[in-house]
């Protein structure tokens, strides 16, 4: 699950270049996030941060423990390669995404435009809500967290 969330948690983050983002958590702390257009910033509400730095199809996230994982694009598939040498794949099949888990295990993700459902391999599920300035996430258990986006001069 911390591996589609990651996944997921990029998806999310990539929609600007230059911009930052605040991301209201369900326990009401907020975290945010700068987008330089080549790396993008995660500053959680303790100071920690994770960096994503992309290389072409490659993106490389550092976690806030220094740990590193890998994000490979190889056509419609992802390959994340977490710290502790394990992988996940992700296989894009226009509006349906398949993520294969290390365990074997497959999450689903179905896009239908502004809302997406993110089915777990449990059967559980959260929905995406996107109204073009916040995206809701609706978590399995009924909580939820907002992204706020802030432009400024230089957000494309």
């Amino acid at each position: 699950m911390k591996q589609v969330l990651t996944f997921f948690f990029i998806t999310l983050i990539s929609y600007g270049v230059f911009a930052q983002s605040v991301i209201v958590n369900p326990d009401g702390t907020h975290s945010t996030v700068i987008d330089n257009g080549t790396t993008k910033t995660i500053v959680n509400p303790d100071g920690g941060h994770s960096t994503v730095i992309n290389s072409g199809t490659t993106k490389t996230i550092v976690n806030p423990d220094g740990t590193h994982s890998t994000v490979i694009n190889s056509g419609t598939t992802k390959t994340i390669v977490n710290p502790d040498g394990t992988h996940s794949t992700v296989i894009n099949s226009g509006t349906t995404k398949t993520i294969v888990n290390p365990d074997g295990t497959h999450s689903t993700v179905i896009d239908n435009g502004t809302a997406k459902t993110i089915v777990n391999a449990d059967g559980t599920h959260s929905t995406v809500i996107d109204n073009g300035t916040t995206k809701t996430i609706v978590n399995p258990n009924g909580t939820h967290s907002t992204i706020k986006r802030k432009k400024n001069k230089n957000y494309r």
